[in-house]
């Protein structure tokens, strides 16, 4: 190679060098690009899951106030309560126990024993009788009490209330198989129980005497 060809071999190793070197940073580059555009549309499909499932939590909150309020029929409320429990929170062991006279009465239920769960003493030492007279929602999970007895696969206890008084409580046990713990909008669930629940309730009394 004589030395006049030698500076020109070599620019061409540089170019080449160069170019090969510019390729692999624009195919870094796009990497990136790509790596960027995936992650948003990982976080885009994440937030429209989040936003149709809230959706569907609120046209469900919906659906239950809707069945409460439909009806001045004391049958047809608690079957509403019994629904909203099924097919919405999902467990399929339920009661609901009106307050009156010193005692829980047992007036509707599914998947208990209704012997076992007739009438219970409001000052029993039970935790659906804590809850009547406390009125705060107890939710066993977000607790360390052991339960017992026919309380021990207890979900929770909602108490119907209007204003300060605890008019009924509601008893939610096993979850359904596939259920695997309580969600945020079954909780939303219990606040709209306990007070939308209470004044159906109460309504229907109402009713009832005035048709007398």
């Amino acid at each position: 190679m004589s030395e006049n060809t030698r500076p020109f071999i070599q620019k061409i190793v540089n170019d080449a060098r160069e170019y090969v070197q510019s390729l692999l940073d624009e195919n870094k580059r796009l990497h990136d690009l790509l790596a960027g555009m995936q992650e948003e549309n990982r976080r885009a499909s994440a937030r429209y899951v989040e936003v149709e499932q809230q959706n569907t939590n609120l046209a469900n909150l919906y659906v239950a106030s809707y069945q409460l309020h439909g009806t001045l029929h004391r049958e047809r409320v608690l079957n509403a309560i019994k629904e909203i429990i099924i097919n919405l929170i999902g467990s399929e062991e339920l009661g609901v126990w009106e307050v009156n006279d010193g005692y829980l009465t047992l007036i509707d239920s599914f998947g208990l024993d209704d012997n076992e769960w007739a009438a219970i003493p409001a000052g029993a030492p039970s935790m659906i009788a804590r809850v009547a007279a406390s009125g705060e929602t107890f939710v066993a999970s977000n607790t360390m009490i052991a339960l017992e007895g026919r309380e021990k696969n207890l979900t929770a206890y909602v108490p119907l209330k209007l204003d300060d008084d605890v008019i009924a409580v509601i008893g939610i046990f096993t979850l359904l198989q596939q259920k695997e713990g309580l969600e945020p909008v079954d909780h939303e669930l219990f606040d709209l129980l306990a007070t939308h629940g209470a004044t159906a309730l109460h309504c229907t009394k109402l009713a009832a005497g005035a048709a007398q």
